[in-house]
């Protein structure tokens, strides 16, 4: 069993007594290839969180931050990481075993490994139990400008090079919400790729006190829009503007289904004015609405074909690279 060259960052505010934090640890434990370092970034933590971890994992390194946020809790992380690659993992998330055996793979046949983005493709898991779900990975955002769409990675199945994590720079620690999908699309807006993993990696869970919870849907619509202001500035108005009325639909279509017309009422009034959808957006949006009920086979085909209708041009996006049978070494 080799080593991999890894630092996982865990960044954790009251972790332990949130009662996830051992699966994620243990899923730390059982790669294939378990990681060389895996620091637990402690957020002013107040149940005893580090000290618990400290106790049950002491070969864990404790790296305290100063309860500023999340975003600054990962720059703590990526600047205490001593390993040429770095990944990410919420204190709530669980790796397969194979998570990074599967991405180093990726990279060690990559000619350009440090311009790529290494994503984990997804399966949701319910806290109240059941059989994790897959999600269709968002491959129609993983490009410039279709990004600013919506976010092509989940942070938790991640492995990025330190060499590409100086080239873009810190997490923005002024961002309320939104810090890691601002950081994709600065990653991609500089010429960076994402790859995708060919099997589902990643658990990522899904509970009533995460940050984007369905209650607060709204909330976070907002701040998202307020921090795609500055990259949204940086495209032609035309553009920029079609990008932005495609979301607001988006976003619009979401609430109405998870949280009721008064909460997608109270978005429209909230949100910035956007000029009256034309034919191009309206048939990005019909499409894409499709395909959100398409069957999972065509459901990449049909929303690649809608983001090109968007854009106006053939967006290049990743696919899928064929299965492999066995485990990797």
């Amino acid at each position: 069993m080799s080593v991999a060259p890894v630092s996982v960052i865990i960044c954790t505010r009251n972790g332990w007594s949130r009662g996830f934090l051992d699966d994620t640890l243990q899923s730390l434990l059982a790669q294939s290839r378990p990681a060389q370092e895996i620091l637990l970034i402690d957020d002013a933590s107040s149940d005893g969180t580090a000290a618990y971890v400290h106790a049950a994992y002491p070969h864990v390194t404790i790296v305290h931050n100063a309860g500023t946020g999340l975003a600054a809790a990962r720059n703590t992380g990526v600047a205490a990481a001593r390993c040429p690659w770095v990944a990410f993992i919420d204190d709530d998330d669980i790796w397969l075993p194979e998570k990074l055996a599967e991405q180093l793979a990726q990279a060690e046949a990559s000619d350009t490994p440090d311009a790529i983005v290494y994503a984990s493709q997804v399966a949701t898991l319910n806290s109240h139990g059941g059989n994790p779900v897959a999600w269709a990975t968002p491959r129609q955002f993983a490009a410039w400008p279709a990004c600013l769409l919506g976010s092509p990675i989940q942070p938790s199945g991640v492995l990025l090079s330190k060499r590409l994590l100086s080239r873009i720079g810190p997490f923005s620690e002024q961002l309320k919400e939104g810090a890691a999908y601002d950081y994709w699309i600065r990653c991609l807006s500089a010429g960076m790729s994402i790859h995708y993993s060919s099997n589902v990696l990643l658990h990522y869970r899904q509970h009533h006190p995460q940050m984007t919870a369905m209650s607060r849907k709204l909330e976070h619509f907002l701040h998202i829009d307020a921090m795609l202001t500055p990259h949204l500035a940086r495209l032609a108005p035309a553009l920029a503007n079609t990008i932005r009325s495609a979301r607001k639909l988006n976003n619009l279509r979401s609430l109405l289904n998870h949280t009721g017309i008064p909460a997608a009422t109270r978005y429209w009034r909230a949100s910035a004015p956007c000029p009256v959808p034309g034919l191009r957006t309206l048939s990005y949006f019909l499409l894409d609405t499709v395909a959100c009920r398409a069957p999972h086979r065509i459901r990449h085909t049909l929303r690649q074909r809608a983001m090109q209708l968007l854009i106006g041009k053939e967006t290049p996006l990743p696919g899928l690279r064929p299965k492999r049978s066995g485990h990797l070494t």
